[in-house]
């Protein structure tokens, strides 16, 4: 597939599947997301974990404050995306829950009064946000490329779980070559696993 058209492909399927996700019941996607945080907490890569990076979720994303409070209370060091500059990203360390405050566009942050940044090449675990995901770990990010970037370069030692619902899920992501991989991927009704 020339670039061009990939861009293209990556656009329609953003798109469709972002318009899916939204259109799922409230009552759905919580129940949906407390059973693949279930499913993650049986993982190795979870267990092992001493850092994880994860995302302070959208109303129409996976629901992830429960995941936050449980690795909070089993002492794992949590921290979310602090965007730094066009495409980058740094961890910042989420101290507690009340130290979440509405930011830009909507987006829950870490109030910038406690906000301490960590060495992302310490981070274990990362839970990868995305449009569309398929079963061989390949992932249609939301089109600004912060993850990848922050993958590739920052933290390439960490383990990569994608949480998503099934409506997610496509035979194949159109990828380029910057492009990252996860290693697992779970739906409300799967687990798949891609690699180690």
């Amino acid at each position: 597939m020339q670039a061009a058209a990939t861009v293209a492909a990556k656009q329609a399927l953003r798109q469709k599947t972002t318009a899916a996700r939204k259109a799922l019941a409230v009552g759905y996607r919580q129940s949906a997301s407390a059973r693949m945080l279930n499913t993650l907490y049986d993982q190795p890569a979870f267990e092992a974990a001493q850092t994880i990076f994860l995302y302070a979720s959208m109303a129409d994303e996976v629901q992830l404050d429960a995941l936050m409070e449980h690795c909070l209370s089993l002492g794992k060091t949590v921290c979310l995306p602090q965007i730094t500059g066009p495409g980058t990203m740094e961890a910042a360390v989420l101290p507690s829950m009340d130290a979440l405050v509405t930011g830009k566009f909507g987006i829950r942050t870490i109030n910038p009064a406690c906000r301490q940044l960590l060495d992302a090449r310490t981070i274990d675990l990362i839970i990868v946000p995305g449009a569309a995901f398929d079963a061989a770990g390949r992932r249609l990010g939301l089109g600004a490329g912060y993850y990848d970037r922050f993958m590739a370069e920052r933290a390439p030692q960490a383990s990569r779980i994608a949480l998503t619902f099934d409506c997610q899920m496509v035979d194949e992501v159109p990828v380029e070559p910057h492009d990252q991989m996860v290693n697992l991927v779970i739906t409300e009704t799967k687990l798949l696993k891609v690699s180690d």
